[in-house]
């Protein structure tokens, strides 16, 4: 596809304008033309709106909002920046370009390429920021060329998020120095009113989110999962699964080995279901098999006791900070023997598994914090678990053992609900973290959502009277099976 211009040659116009008669172009706005002729006249500038301002508007310089926002505004404009007179605006389908009155192309400014007859420029991000700070007056319901305060304040919050503190340390010194060659003195004050309620100092600016003001408290958390814990638990709300009851206590002691070796196997700690059951019941093989594996065989065992402890298993928090402790607590018990990985310390460092990556270290405590507060507002017992199950997984905030501890906290709401325990089976391992991605990825819960009752089937169906009767049901169903055999296989629901 290609875009034509009108010319002031008339022989290129003769010709554009035959080819428009038979049909080989059509015009998209005046002096404008595409050989397109299917796409929407919307789609085909807004696709092509660079080489199209650069054609007309060379060495123009994409400034203001449009530079911090690096696409067309909400209200599908482009705002570029020329010295000398300001232009009209240009309106063309599905674009507006404003023009402002500005530096030319600056040292920092970046060329952008827009493979058209001119050159074009993206502001670089000092000069972008102080051209935010100038006064912007828009007419009636007009959109103004610069972010507003809600804008602005979510734009630095999430640079601060992706870039780190030593981001703002070496935007703070560019600025200063470019407001200095502009003279933009006015600016450059507003700007270090701005930075210093941000960083929570006292200044001048009133700070508009709770996002912003959260932050300058000292209590940053990610808000893009925030939002993703407010619409699963909007689904959740809508939706009803069956409760499964407390079993008999004889069961305890089995159901805990099978959980414990389950949750472990889903985190790459491979024993044979005899090796673990040594671990768990016989002291003197334990012993041997410790000397072997300790680490592994400590996290076995660990999880067992967790989850065989009544004075831990099924505690729930009754706060935000109280959701904090107890994970730290559980933590700390489970890794005891993992000195490296710092046993009930939240992470230092974020981690990331595949494409997946996690909560940063500084947001995990208020991103827990308010998921807690989105999960007081689902009945407690089966929909508050299978919520938190996803907040504790999704934030990640250890450095391992998060799978487990998020299923131990799963677990707890249900037990502390006189609900039975609901254990992930080998086979269906793939399926639940692919459940999970998909939430994460696409924030779609439909598939977390068929996981949990097909989950749920497959546990009240689950003889877990004794060991033995237990190990041969999972043998006939499949369920020590590695991923890839399951016959519960959730794929399809992915889309």
């Amino acid at each position: 596809m290609a875009l034509f211009y009108g010319s002031s040659d008339k022989a290129r116009s003769v010709e554009i304008a035959r080819k428009v008669k038979v049909g080989k172009l059509r015009k998209l706005a005046p002096k404008l033309f595409t050989d397109d002729l299917r796409t929407a006249h919307e789609e085909v500038v807004r696709r092509h709106r660079l080489e199209i301002a650069a054609h007309f508007y060379p060495d123009a310089v994409i400034s203001h909002r449009s530079a911090l926002e690096g696409t067309l505004s909400p209200a599908g404009k482009l705002h570029l920046s020329l010295p000398g007179t300001v232009a009209p605006v240009r309106k063309l389908p599905g674009l507006e370009i404003r023009i402002w009155k500005g530096p030319q192309a600056l040292e920092g400014d970046i060329p952008t390429s827009a493979s058209g007859d001119g050159e074009l420029y993206t502001a670089g991000q000092a000069r972008a920021v102080l051209e935010n700070f100038q006064i912007s007056r828009a007419r009636g319901e007009d959109e103004p060329k610069t972010l507003s305060p809600d804008e602005l304040e979510a734009w630095f919050d999430r640079k601060l998020r992706v870039s780190g503190d030593g981001w703002l340390e070496d935007l703070k010194n560019k600025v200063s120095a470019l407001a200095s060659a502009l003279g933009w003195d006015r600016e450059f004050e507003a700007f270090r009113s701005f930075v210093a309620a941000m960083e929570g100092r006292p200044s001048a600016y009133r700070i508009k989110t709770d996002l912003a003001q959260s932050r300058a408290d000292g209590h940053p958390y990610d808000p893009e999962r925030i939002r993703l814990f407010a619409e699963l638990q909007a689904r959740l709300a809508t939706e009803s699964f069956k409760a499964l009851p407390v079993p008999p206590v004889s069961e305890r002691e089995n159901r805990a080995f099978w959980e414990s070796y389950f949750s472990n196997f889903i985190e790459g700690t491979r024993f044979t279901v005899e090796e673990a059951r040594e671990l768990v019941s016989d002291s003197a093989a334990a012993r041997s098999l410790t000397r072997k594996r300790p680490q592994d065989a400590h996290d076995i065992m660990e999880t067992y006791r967790l989850i065989v402890d009544p004075n831990i298993s099924g505690e729930v928090p009754g706060d935000g900070a109280g959701l904090l402790e107890l994970l730290k607590r559980r933590h700390a018990r489970m890794m005891a023997s993992r000195a490296d990985v710092q046993p009930g310390v939240f992470k230092v460092k974020n981690n990331e598994v595949g494409s997946r990556i996690f909560v940063a270290p500084e947001l995990v405590s208020e991103t827990l914090i308010r998921g807690w507060k989105a999960a007081e507002n689902l009945p407690g017992g089966l929909l508050r678990a299978i919520f938190l199950l996803f907040v504790v997984a999704e934030v990640h905030p250890f450095s391992d053992g998060n799978g487990r501890i998020s299923r131990l906290g799963m677990n707890a709401e249900l037990e502390s609900a006189g609900l039975a325990r609901l254990i992930i089976p080998t086979s269906l391992r793939n399926d639940y973290l692919s459940v999970l991605e998909a939430l994460t990825s696409n924030g779609n819960p439909i598939p977390y959502i068929a996981f949990v009752h097909k989950l749920i089937d497959f546990n009240s169906r689950m003889p877990l009277g004794s060991f033995e009767e237990a190990h041969a049901h999972f043998r006939k169903t499949g369920a020590l099976d590695e991923p890839g055999s399951s016959q519960f296989n959730i794929r399809p629901l992915l889309g």
